[in-house]
């Protein structure tokens, strides 16, 4: 049998046994299962991060993939533990807006709740979900089990808005969403949005700063320049080349950024 996979992404650190509880319980009703650690360097009960690195799986993991992710500062409350099918992948997570960025573009073919008590540990902690609970319905998914046996069909997920910038006449409104370990921040709005405006055309603002156009590559600048540029995962992020562009704008999420065409500027 070709091993299953199963990627990890939560917001438990690297110290502890939080990581290693929810391995043990999945390898032990799917022993075969092959287990990829996305992250566990989420920002505590951070949500909207969560989001946006679950949103860059589905392009680079293979059909069939069980997506898990425990990042759920709701966790022992009534909010909703659900499994959902895109692209032919799974996701088992709290719904807390955690799916918004995967199912941004790919809507989800079909959302079930994990109700079915015959899917979980026992005692169930109620703060600990991420073993009790998610961590055997992904376990069943990964043994091939059917989505409806683990509880009730559902048409609706939370959803956040932070992944869609605003357009107005000018360009766009949007904010960093993400500042990854590079100090790049990762802005929601997305590269192809930009249409066939040629890059030299667009003026971006943020934290006080402007950039002059969009680039194509760090290296396109000298070290020490701010650049704007299309990510690897899609969408704008600002950078300074060699250097943290977080650290030098003292900015992060929520940072609002704007960007406009240089005919439509003041």
């Amino acid at each position: 049998m070709r091993p299953a996979i199963l990627t990890l992404t939560t917001d438990f650190g690297s110290e502890g046994l939080y990581v290693a509880a929810v391995k043990g319980v999945v390898l032990g009703l799917a022993y075969h299962t092959q287990l990829v650690d996305v992250t566990h360097a989420i920002s505590p009960q951070n949500i909207l991060e969560g989001a946006f690195i679950l949103s860059g799986l589905i392009d680079v993991f293979p059909k069939g993939t069980v997506h898990l992710a425990v990042v759920d500062p709701g966790v022992g409350t009534d909010r909703r533990l659900i499994v959902a099918s895109v692209a032919d992948h799974w996701f088992v997570l709290p719904d807390n807006g955690l799916l918004s960025a995967v199912a941004r573009d790919r809507p989800p073919t079909g959302i079930w709740e994990i109700t079915n008590p015959a899917f979980r540990r026992v005692p169930v902690s109620a703060t600990f979900h991420g073993r009790d609970i998610l961590a055997p319905a992904a376990a069943h998914l990964l043994l091939g089990g059917e989505p409806s046996e683990l509880g009730p069909v559902r048409t609706k997920f939370v959803t956040l808005r932070n992944f869609q910038a605003v357009e107005n006449a000018t360009g766009f409104v949007g904010e960093v969403i993400l500042r990854d370990s590079f100090g790049n921040l990762i802005t929601n709005i997305e590269a192809k949005r930009l249409g066939d405006l040629p890059p030299e055309d667009w003026t971006i603002e943020v934290a006080g700063a402007r950039i002059e156009g969009i680039g194509r590559t760090y290296a396109d600048e000298s070290a020490g320049t701010l650049v704007a540029l299309p990510g690897s995962t899609g969408w704008l992020e600002i950078s300074i080349v060699n250097g943290d562009a977080g650290r030098h704008l003292t900015a992060g999420p929520g940072t609002t950024v704007w960007i406009s065409k240089k005919q439509a500027s003041k």
